[in-house]
């Protein structure tokens, strides 16, 4: 009977374990939410400053217009 409960105990503890190194690789892997919010608002303000005719902050890259690819322009 004391065993069984150990083996349960054991079996149990196991999983926790199991589960946080998973959590901890795909933590390690994922970039964070809260890191990609903060490069999208750089990003965009960046872009609206340049569309206001101002400079970018210094040290963030210009985002470049990309050219519109709906294969309606002119192939010319």
């Amino acid at each position: 009977m004391f065993a069984g409960i150990g083996l349960a105990i054991v079996g149990f503890i196991v999983v926790i374990v199991v589960c946080a190194v998973i959590l901890a690789l795909l933590a390690a892997i994922l970039p964070s939410y809260e890191g990609r919010t903060r490069a999208e608002q750089r990003e965009r303000a960046a872009a609206k400053a340049a569309a206001a005719g101002g400079d970018a902050p210094a040290g963030e890259p210009t985002p470049e217009p990309t050219p519109a690819t709906d294969g309606e322009g002119d192939p010319a």
